[in-house]
C-alpha cells in the first residue's frame, strides 16, 4: 500500500475515533461501528470492506458480535486478533445486564423472562440456568447447572434439589434456551418439567416457571394463556392449582413494594 493511502485510512480512523469519543455511538452506521472494532484490531489497512462483509455474511451487527468464533474464521481477511476482539462483546454484554439486574424480584413471567434473557444472551448452545426465590420472589442465587450441545441439555433432579435446598429457596425457575430457533417446549422440556414439580412438591419447594428463550422471543410454562397448557394439565397430587401452581402475582405496581 503506497503512503497516500495508508494517510487516508488512518485519517479515516482517526474521524471515527473522534466521533465515538464525542458522541459516542450515536449516529454510526453498523458498518462504521465494525470498522471502528476492527481498527483496534487491524493495523494500517481499510477495514471498511472487511466491515461490509461480516454484515453480507451474518446480516446484523448484532449477529456479527454473538457469532461463533468459528464462523467468524472463515471470513477472508479476519485474522485471529480480529475474532477475538469481536468474539468478547457478547460475554461482556451478559456480565453488564447481569450486574443491572442484581437481586431483581421477578413476580411475573415477563420480569422473568426479561432477566433471564439477559442471563442466556449470545450463548450458541443450550445452557440451563436455575434461579433460587425467596418468598418474596427475589432472586437468592442463580447458576448454570447444564451445558449441552446446540438442541439438548441433560437435567440433573437431583442436582436442582440440592442447590435449592443449599441456598434456603422458596421457589424455583428453570430457563433454558433453544438456540436454533422456537421457544416452544420439545416432549423433552415437557417430562423434565413434570419431573421436576413432583421432585420439587415432596420437599415444599414451588417451581414457579420453566421458561425458554429463542431470540427476542420466550415461552413460560406458568402463563395461563399458553395453548401449551392442556397438555401439561396432569395433576401433581395437590402441589398446584394448574400444572406448575402458577406462583407468579399479577401484575402489579412496583411502587406498592417497599423495601
Amino acid at each position: 500500500m503506497d503512503e497516500s493511502k495508508s494517510n487516508v485510512h488512518a485519517g479515516h480512523r482517526q474521524r471515527l475515533r473522534r466521533r465515538f469519543a464525542e458522541n459516542g455511538l450515536e449516529n454510526f452506521a453498523d458498518h462504521e461501528v465494525l470498522e471502528l472494532i476492527l481498527s483496534y484490531a487491524i493495523a494500517r489497512k481499510d477495514t471498511n470492506p472487511l466491515a461490509h462483509r461480516l454484515l453480507d455474511a451474518f446480516g446484523s451487527l448484532g449477529a456479527v458480535l454473538q457469532a461463533d468464533p468459528e464462523d467468524l474464521r472463515k471470513i477472508p481477511g479476519l485474522g485471529e486478533v480480529s475474532v477475538s476482539l469481536l468474539s468478547l462483546f457478547a460475554p461482556v454484554a451478559r456480565r453488564l445486564l447481569a450486574e443491572q439486574n442484581e437481586e431483581p424480584r421477578l413476580p411475573t413471567s415477563a420480569s422473568a423472562a426479561k432477566y433471564i434473557a439477559s442471563l442466556l444472551f449470545g450463548r450458541k448452545t443450550e445452557c440451563l440456568y436455575l434461579i433460587c426465590l425467596d418468598a418474596s420472589y427475589r432472586v437468592l442465587y442463580k447458576c448454570i447447572v447444564m451445558e449441552g450441545s446446540i438442541d439438548f441439555v441433560p437435567v440433573s433432579t437431583r442436582e436442582i434439589v440440592s442447590i435449592a435446598l443449599r441456598h434456603n429457596a422458596t421457589r424455583l425457575i428453570l430457563a433454558h434456551n433453544h438456540p436454533s430457533g422456537s421457544p416452544l417446549p420439545s416432549r423433552q422440556d415437557i417430562l423434565v418439567t413434570q419431573k421436576l414439580v413432583h421432585a420439587l412438591a415432596q420437599i415444599d419447594i414451588q417451581l414457579s416457571d420453566h421458561i425458554i428463550i429463542a431470540g427476542r422471543e420466550y415461552y413460560s410454562f406458568a402463563d395461563k394463556h399458553s395453548h401449551v397448557n392442556p397438555m401439561l394439565s396432569r395433576e401433581t397430587n395437590g402441589a398446584a392449582d394448574n400444572y406448575l401452581g402458577v406462583v407468579y402475582l399479577p401484575e402489579e405496581d412496583p411502587a406498592a413494594h417497599t423495601e
